[in-house]
Formats: C-alpha cells, structure tokens, sequence
C-alpha cells in the first residue's frame, strides 16, 4: 500500500473519531435515591419504570446506532415515546441522549427530545419547608387558615385573566397587597398562611410560598377549616416542570415515599388555567366530577377527584360519554400521554387507578357518608406544586 493511501486511511479514521467524540454530561441511574425512605404502598401495574427518561416530541423520531445525525437508524419511534435516559452527552455543540431501546443501546438527538425526571429529594424538601411553616407559626402562637375564594363556575364565563408577577391568574383567587412595593399579588384558593394581625375588614398575612410578606388581604375569605395549627401526615409534591408526582406519608415520625405516578397539569386556554404554584390544604373530594364543553354543555365524567385550589381537582383520567363504550381503549389511549405535556384546565391527571388509590388514602380510617358524592377528609391532606 502506497504512502499516500496509508495517510488517506489514518485521516479518514481520525476524522471518524473526532466526529464522535464526546462529553458526559451527566449519568442517570434510574433509581429512587438512597436519601429518601420508601415504604410502597400503590401496587397498581402504572407504577412508573423509567424515573429518567425523554419523550418524543417529534411525529416521529430517529433512535441511532451512534450519537450521529449520519448513523443508522435502530428504531424509528412516535411522538411520546418514553425512553429510558441513561446519559445526557455532547457532541460539539449538540446535545444527545444514550437511550435503552429494549435489549439495545441507542442515541437521541436531544432536538427531538424532552427530558424529564422524577426530583423526589427536591419534593421531599417543599413538603418539610411546608411543615416548618406550620410548626414555626404555631410556636409562634399565629393563626393558621387557608382562603375559601372558590365560586364554580360550570360555564367558564367572565374568567379573569389578570395576571401578577409571577404569572397566577385572578379566576377564583384574591387578591392581595404588598404594600412596600405598592404590588397586587393573585393568592390562590386553599392557600396556606399566617395571620399577623388583623385590622377591621382586613388581615394583614404570611403566605407560605410568597416570598412578599405581610400581603394584606379582604379576612372575609379567611376558612378556619381544615385546621392547619393540627399540621400534616400527608402530602402530594407536584412537579410542574416534570409532569410527575410523589405520594409521601409520614411513618414513624419520618417522611416516607408511598407512591409516585406521571401526571399532567393545566395549560393556559380559553377554558382553562395553568396548575397554580404553591402549598394547598385538601377541603373535600368526590368520587365523580362532571365537565362540560366549549358550548356548556355536559360532556364527561372524570372519577376519584381530590380539590386542591379552586376548579382545580387531581383526577383520574376524564373521559367523554361517548368513549365509555369503549372505557379501556380511551384510558390507555390517554393515560399513555401522562409524563409528557401539560394538557388539562387547571387539573393534576392521573391514571384511573392511582387516583382511586390516593382518593383511598386521603380518606383512611374514617367513615364516609355513601349517600353523598362529596367527602370530607378527617386528616389534613397538603398539595405542594412547584
């Protein structure tokens, strides 16, 4: 071989290697770490098995051989496939995912991707900052109630969309005045807070998760009940960024993980709201909650539904009328889309049968009234959306 094809064939494989080369950015083990306590209580078969993973985003998506737009093709996949996220790496300025795809390993360009993952630590963290709001107050000797500013409203008229600076919308929430900064600041429904004092038709209070504080605010929508000073056993960490949600009880005076599902949260539309940030307290359930269409008009049913902030229940899957012909064909269809996009009115989504088994859980140990669709649960029950 000539001297001339040998240095042909050493710059096509240096080449080759420098197209390839690339940075671990990061390694995901796909595991509930070590730090938090788990004690499994859902059995359900829709207990999540990738806790990293990306979603096609894509009508369809190429899964590759090499981190390479020029590698083969293994598989190429719909839009929403799950797959489990082993690596996240860079190849020059592209980002790619190392993928498990059945018994292979395969790469994603991160273009065509979402990641998403489970952050149990980081929900374990909001719901003791939620506790040591409540146990601070209460040694403090404050007040500690939630807002009752709900009105249904079944025909989504006159929604107002006013908005403050973090985005929360006025629909079914107060408002509430900062008066340092002259700032109108939207408190939702069910909100956690303090109450520093009071001075005829007002409160002057400390919102747990508003960082402006004393807001002061109409005491008219003060609710005594639940009794938060009685603080929490329960809790339901909501991450919005990663549509997924850890169940946590506290066992033995210890957090401890019970269940943890793939969600879907509210988008903004003209029937409907962004799921609200903050710390809420559980006033009541139901076993179904009616929804209507564009027009008004009785649509569907969505069953085991837990209300948090105003319209705004956890639920399982809704379905149409028409598609309870056909009930399991429908659920699969959309509790396949759970883990991905934000989707609902203002809701939090679950599979059907997790929601039956947090609806369950919220009501342990207590007698319920058979006669009535509505429940009040015995315990405090907290949402922490973040």
């Amino acid at each position: 071989m000539s001297i001339k094809k040998r240095l042909l064939i050493v710059l096509f494989l240096m080449m080759t290697t420098l197209s390839f080369s690339s940075t671990v950015k990061a390694v995901y083990e796909n595991k509930i770490p070590s730090t938090i306590r788990t004690q499994i209580k859902y059995k359900g078969s829709d207990l999540p098995k990738l806790l990293n993973y990306v979603f096609i985003k894509t009508v369809k998506g190429n899964i590759r051989k090499r981190p390479s737009s020029s590698s083969t093709v293994i598989l190429r996949a719909p839009f929403n496939t799950k797959f489990k996220a082993l690596e996240k790496i860079q190849v020059r300025k592209n980002i790619w995912y190392k993928v498990q795809v059945g018994n292979e390993i395969g790469y994603v360009s991160g273009k065509i991707v979402h990641f998403k993952q489970f952050r149990f630590e980081e929900m374990e963290s909001r719901i003791k900052k939620l506790e040591k709001f409540i146990d601070e107050n209460n040694k403090k000797g404050l007040k500690l109630v939630s807002i009752n500013s709900y009105k249904p409203n079944p025909y989504n008229k006159d929604m107002s969309r006013k908005k403050d600076k973090y985005g929360v919308s006025l629909d079914q929430n107060i408002i509430g005045e900062y008066k340092p900064e002259n700032l109108i600041l939207h408190v939702p429904d069910r909100s956690i807070m303090a109450v520093l004092s009071e001075q005829g038709k007002y409160a002057m209070v400390d919102v747990e998760g508003i960082k402006e504080s004393p807001l002061q605010i109409d005491k008219s929508y003060i609710a005594n009940y639940p009794n938060i000073a009685k603080g929490f056993k329960k809790a339901i960490a909501v991450d919005l960024r990663n549509q997924n949600l850890g169940i946590f009880e506290k066992i033995n005076g210890k957090w401890s993980l019970v269940s943890y599902i793939y969600g879907k949260t509210g988008l903004e539309s003209t029937l409907g709201f962004e799921t609200p940030r903050g710390s809420y307290v559980v006033p009541n359930v139901k076993y179904e909650m009616e929804y209507r269409d564009n027009y008004g008009r009785d649509s569907g049913m969505a069953r085991y539904a837990i209300r948090f902030s105003g319209g705004g229940y956890l639920h399982g899957t809704p379905l149409e009328h028409i598609e309870n012909k056909n009930k399991d064909f429908f659920l699969d269809e959309k509790e396949r889309g759970l883990g991905t996009y934000r989707g609902t009115r203002k809701c939090i989504r679950n599979t059907e049968e997790h929601a039956r088994f947090l609806f369950d859980w919220v009501l342990e140990g207590q007698n319920r009234n058979i006669n009535s669709n509505y429940q009040r649960p015995k315990d405090n029950v907290m949402f922490v959306i973040f």
